[in-house]
């Protein structure tokens, strides 16, 4: 091999740069696909075909990390994918146009197509050898102006995550909580029907305590651990346990003569409610269920008995 000259098993730090770019491009393009999916989870009428959105962002991604790890072992699909992205980005005038234009350039030197062509130093000429090391010696200009490049798209995506992607993972985790909290009410619902028949001579318990506690000589409560105490919080939202307040409910024998050696006399009806912790950010709407077992769901809190609260819809 003649001195000075470069191996083509070299990789030139424009190719590394271009493969991180690559990487970067990825996990933006990953997030931004995330959220508009999770925007799309939730129903959200104000951001139409969020779903195809978000999978053409998340094919995308793969595509990117793809390309990026190619570019890094200089194989011919990285050179590939990396020429069709430099195509396509010739639409976004006038930064991108200029920016794809130089790395299309660069990519079709002479120099650059021979380290993607997987053959070994030693097949290629002396002329050959030396294309290579004027390709990866004339890169500077490149390299310049892919960190400007990295700094404008950076800011730029940060904008688009924040304004689309975080909002959407938002309204997704809110929509599992306020799922969560119906699921909590119809344990109650359930917990309530078991005890009324089994330990409260027909009448439900009027705490979260006295429905967990299991009757005598067993293990087992009437409801699940996690929902033990008056005021717990689960999945973001608080649930409660009392007395209905609506006119006519009345004590149905009392707590000694429950199964479980409950606190409280059973009452003919109870009220149940799950509210969010943190309105707007753990949950958006409130829940609350009577012995009808209609589940009901507001903006605003639902007060006790449910009839006060005229806001209040039923969801089932």
């Amino acid at each position: 091999m003649t001195s000075g000259v470069v191996s083509p098993l070299k990789r030139p730090g424009t190719i590394t740069l271009l493969a991180v770019l690559q990487f970067i491009g990825a996990a933006f393009s990953l997030l931004i696909g995330l959220g508009m999916i999770a925007t799309a989870a939730t129903g959200d009428p104000s951001v139409p075909f969020a779903a195809i959105v978000g999978a053409v962002f998340a094919i995308a991604a793969v595509l990117e990390i793809v390309c990026g790890v190619g570019l890094l072992k200089l194989k011919s699909y990285g050179r590939t994918i990396q020429l069709v992205f430099a195509w396509i980005g010739l639409i976004g005038f006038p930064i991108g146009t200029l920016i794809s234009i130089l790395i299309l350039v660069y990519l079709m030197k002479p120099g650059i197509k021979l380290l993607f062509s997987g053959r070994p130093a030693t097949s290629m000429s002396a002329e050959e050898l030396n294309q290579v090391a004027a390709a990866s010696q004339g890169s500077g200009v490149v390299i310049a102006l892919a960190v400007v490049v990295v700094g404008l798209v950076g800011v730029a995506m940060i904008g688009i995550i924040a304004a689309i992607a975080i909002p959407g993972l938002l309204r997704a985790r809110m929509a599992g909580n306020e799922a969560a909290a119906v699921g909590s009410l119809r344990s109650i619902v359930s917990g309530e029907a078991a005890f009324a028949s089994a330990c409260g001579g027909g009448g439900y318990a009027v705490a979260l305590e006295d429905l967990v506690k299991p009757p005598r000589n067993s293990t087992n409560g009437f409801i699940s651990p996690d929902l033990a105490v008056n005021g717990v919080i689960k999945s973001g939202y608080r649930v409660t346990l009392v007395r209905d307040a609506a006119e006519g409910v009345e004590d149905v024998g009392t707590a000694a003569d429950t199964c479980n050696g409950a606190a409280r006399a059973p009452a003919s009806s109870f009220f149940a409610s799950a509210e969010p912790v943190n309105p707007g950010n753990t949950g958006s709407q409130y829940f609350a269920v009577d012995a009808s077992g209609t589940i009901y769901s507001s903006p605003t809190p639902i007060r006790n008995p449910i009839a006060a609260s005229p806001e209040a819809v039923p969801i089932q």
